[in-house]
């Protein structure tokens, strides 16, 4: 039974997670890029073979798969994103790229290089986009990209050495907020004719799709208010993020909303900066590396766990999901989906192997 924190944020250890499935690679190498639907129904993996294939496998987690054949288009994947029952295989090889591979297995296109990309939920498309500083200011190029692999657009976002956004002179820009399609700026407060002043600067949206910005607001307490549009810039991709707090005691949670909450989860047995975390539904899913030296020493196993927990951003509250067993402090790559989580561990003969636990 998953364990609920309450506004203290203590519990007991959860108890270990529940393996409900185990992927191995026979006599082929698993790669670490794997991942996992959002409804956890479908796990997407690599396997080089030892005639020299890199193959993507799909399918239900300990089911058949479907296999796509990757070498033509990298030897050494980096990541893989699944949306709609589509996946993008993304490869780091001088410049970053993506494979767009559909429910048949069947490479569709690949997209042209960029800096990095993410998920977008609203609307449903993958997000690349790319940096250049020039002697006109910073450009950013985004380009979105529906789960079949067409194109939504193409957009350019210019940042002048002045810090204003190329087009609209008024708006300062301050940082993305939702994904890479919007971003946080000020812009200047009315002027009062009657007082001979400016009013306080304003903060709105503006839409990198639309190229316009929103109605202006003034916050309520304006130090408050930067320090969320700071945090908030550090994952934009995510409609919540954790971020540790100040002087790494304890963690807060960024949004929904223009929200910044002190997390309940007692820290002290975690190691804080082994923080991983995902977007899963409505819901965040995260994990930490617990330190118990009480039950073991630095020679024996059963010191260190990976342990899981779901957010709920409205409300705030934390679940403990269960545990994992690790060998030493070093956490475990993973992937959630539904009510799975895919660890990436190491099998008995050496190599590597894909466990899927449940609660």
């Amino acid at each position: 039974m998953a364990t609920v924190l309450g506004a203290s944020g203590h519990a007991a250890a959860a108890p270990k997670l529940k393996v409900v499935g185990r992927i191995t690679a026979g006599e082929a190498a698993m790669h670490d890029a794997f991942a996992l639907d959002q409804a956890g129904s479908k796990l997407a993996y690599i396997v080089f073979t030892g005639k020299g294939a890199v193959q993507l496998h799909v399918g239900p987690p300990g089911g058949k798969t479907k296999v796509t054949d990757l070498v033509n288009f990298s030897g050494a994947p980096e990541k893989i994103l699944g949306l709609s029952g589509y996946w993008f295989v993304v490869a780091n090889e001088g410049s970053r790229r993506a494979a767009i591979v559909d429910p048949a297995g069947r490479i569709r296109r690949q997209t042209g290089s960029f800096d990095d990309c993410e998920l977008s939920h609203a609307p449903n498309a993958l997000v690349t986009y790319s940096q250049k500083r020039l002697p006109t200011g910073d450009r950013y190029s985004i380009q979105t990209y529906r789960p079949d692999g067409s194109t939504i657009a193409v957009k350019a976002l210019v940042v002048t050495p002045g810090g204003t956004i190329d087009g609209d002179a008024s708006a300062t820009f301050l940082g993305f907020a939702h994904s890479h399609l919007q971003a946080m700026v000020q812009t200047p407060g009315a002027y009062n004719r009657r007082s001979d002043a400016r009013e306080p600067p304003k903060f709105a949206l503006y839409d990198v799709m639309k190229g316009k910005t929103g109605p202006g607001k003034m916050p309520p307490k304006l130090d408050t208010f930067l320090d969320y549009i700071r945090k908030r810039a550090e994952k934009p991709d995510l409609d919540a993020v954790i971020v540790l707090a100040a002087g790494q005691a304890g963690f807060e949670l960024v949004g929904p909303g223009e929200k910044v909450r002190s997390l309940n989860l007692a820290t002290k047995q975690y190691d804080v900066l082994s923080l991983q975390q995902f977007q899963v539904g409505n819901r965040v899913v995260f994990s930490l590396v617990a330190d118990r030296p009480q039950t073991g020493n630095m020679d024996e196993e059963g010191r260190y766990s990976q342990a899981f927990f779901s957010l709920e951003p409205t409300s705030g509250k934390v679940t403990a999901l269960g545990e994992v067993p690790l060998p030493d402090k070093h956490p475990c790559p993973w992937s959630a989906g539904g009510n799975k989580i895919a660890v990436l561990r190491k099998a008995a003969d050496g190599g590597k192997e894909i466990v899927i636990y449940s609660k």
